[in-house]
């Protein structure tokens, strides 16, 4: 029994990309799937290719978002899940390239899996379609995990993390863990499969398929200013931190430090405002940032009182 999968795709101003993510669908080995196009109000000619595509194949669903639905890609893939009728769950950004075989090899994959085991594969970063397909199978993450804790303790020390498209997930796995949290603006990718790889019994690395990640091309469906963007990121890492202390118990965790660092980071260069006003989140990068600063400090004290005595 093969069953079906429900691709949800939002989009907004695609219309010189989207065909190419369509006939990437079209081409799929494995053919029983449902695409669901949630098009936010674009105000270019993607809806006349929407319409062309849904006339010559019945299996997509193009939606307008109603006026009293606000704009985000978010509220889109939400509207998606409410009326996907498959079992397995697939979201694609609407300029990405599924590989002919990736619906066929992850479903593969999970046939003999329980409901909360994912499958991922590898992610190829591209900016043109006729760009060469370069797969670096050599991440360490590219592997098996018995359970969700064995991944954030391998990215705890290594970074990283896996690319929105390469995944397959049972909506029943979606429905368990919450849909899209519409509040984020920013990072709202990041919580939200946090929540799908937290409360997963096992991951699959499916190696012999892949997604094509295409490289910024604008066309953004967040409207917000920086400011709120930075907020965003910033909650969005509270909440994977309530999350992950809730299950962990754990006080010192290499995951949540490394991601807290890459945010203090950003922040301190954007929004340092951001900062001061969450010292208890930061208390340890602020901590050990103040030592940093005060080691590099004498360094330069050093420095210039030995080239003062030997005159280098």
């Amino acid at each position: 029994m093969n069953p079906l999968i429900s691709i949800i795709i939002p989009s907004y101003n695609r219309e010189n990309l989207m065909r190419e993510t369509l006939d990437s669908i079209i081409e799929q080995t494995y053919t029983n799937w449902e695409c669901i196009v949630i098009d936010d109000r674009s105000t270019d000619g993607t809806d006349a290719i929407l319409k062309e595509y849904s006339n010559r194949h019945n299996q997509f669903i193009v939606i307008t978002k109603p006026l009293e639905l606000k704009q985000g890609a978010s509220v889109s893939k939400n509207l998606g899940l409410q009326l996907a009728r498959g079992e397995y769950i697939q979201f694609l950004d609407s300029d990405d390239i599924l590989a002919e075989n990736k619906l066929e090899k992850q479903i593969e994959a999970l046939k003999n899996e329980d409901e909360k085991v994912i499958s991922v594969c590898i992610t190829s970063n591209f900016n043109k379609i006729n760009d060469a397909v370069i797969l670096d199978n050599q991440r360490k993450d590219y592997c098996n995990f018995s359970n969700a804790k064995e991944y954030f303790e391998l990215i705890g020390e290594i970074g990283g993390y896996y690319a929105p498209e390469s995944f397959l997930i049972s909506k029943e796995l979606i429905n368990f863990s919450g849909h899209w949290n519409e509040n984020l603006t920013l990072n709202d990718d990041g919580e939200f499969f946090f929540r799908i790889i937290y409360n997963s019994n096992k991951i699959i690395f499916t190696k012999d398929t892949f997604v094509r990640h295409r490289q910024k091309t604008g066309n953004n469906l967040s409207t917000l200013n920086s400011f709120q963007k930075a907020t965003s990121l910033l909650n969005s890492w509270k909440i994977i931190e309530i999350l992950y202390n809730t299950k962990y118990n754990k006080l010192n965790s290499k995951y949540l430090d490394k991601k807290k660092w890459a945010v203090y980071n950003e922040l301190k260069r954007t929004y340092p405002i951001l900062i001061e006003q969450n010292k208890l989140f930061f208390y340890n990068q602020k901590k050990r940032d103040n030592f940093l600063y005060k080691l590099n400090k004498l360094k330069r004290r050093v420095n210039l009182r030995l080239k003062n005595i030997f005159k280098y």
